[in-house]
């Protein structure tokens, strides 16, 4: 396996397989989803915090010794056992559908701001890349809806659907165009 800026030249297969995860929730809660099931919205973004935390955490083990590898760790550890440890509490009726869209908005919000820092500030000698950031920004966005969600002023199937399927749009083609075609394998918070 080669390796190119310090990330393994596969980067890109993690970040298209995130966007393809990202892209199905959110198509799904858009046309396939019943309205009257507001927890199918907290368990599909807990499943994308747990998928995508893990595949961030396993990545960042092999590259330990690469700019911003802790913050990755770290961040895919909250989306990891955080997206997982929520949806066993909220399928066990352990946690309540109120406090688990409390805890899944602190979990989004902590999981989008770390990859923003990540990529504003623990990059390292990496070029700056926008795509990421605006992947960051989405996801804190879908916390604050988790808990905009709880005055029920919106419909958060739809605005949870959307911003997934822009997050794996957005995902799908960086990883594809420019992270594999590009010879980048950067994925600095994504």
């Amino acid at each position: 396996m080669t390796k190119n800026n310090g990330k393994s030249a596969n980067a890109w297969l993690w970040t298209l397989i995130s966007g393809l995860i990202a892209l199905i929730l959110g198509l799904y809660l858009l046309l396939g989803a019943n309205s009257s099931a507001p927890l199918l919205v907290g368990y599909a973004l807990a499943g994308y915090l747990t998928v995508s935390g893990g595949i961030q955490t396993f990545s960042s083990l092999f590259n330990r010794n690469v700019p911003g590898s802790r913050t990755d760790r770290l961040r895919g550890l909250v989306g990891f056992i955080g997206g997982g440890v929520l949806l066993l509490l909220t399928y066990f009726d352990i946690l309540s559908p109120s406090a688990g869209h409390i805890v899944l908005g602190v979990l989004l919000i902590v999981y989008g701001a770390l990859g923003v820092f990540e990529v504003l500030l623990d990059r390292g000698p990496k070029t700056f890349s926008w795509m990421p950031l605006i992947i960051n920004v989405l996801l804190v966005a879908l916390g604050v809806l988790a808990f905009v969600f709880r005055a029920r002023e919106m419909n958060l199937l739809t605005w949870a659907g959307a911003l997934l399927s822009v997050i794996g749009l957005i995902l799908v083609i960086y990883g594809y165009f420019i992270q594999k075609r590009g010879g980048r394998s950067t994925a600095v918070g994504v």
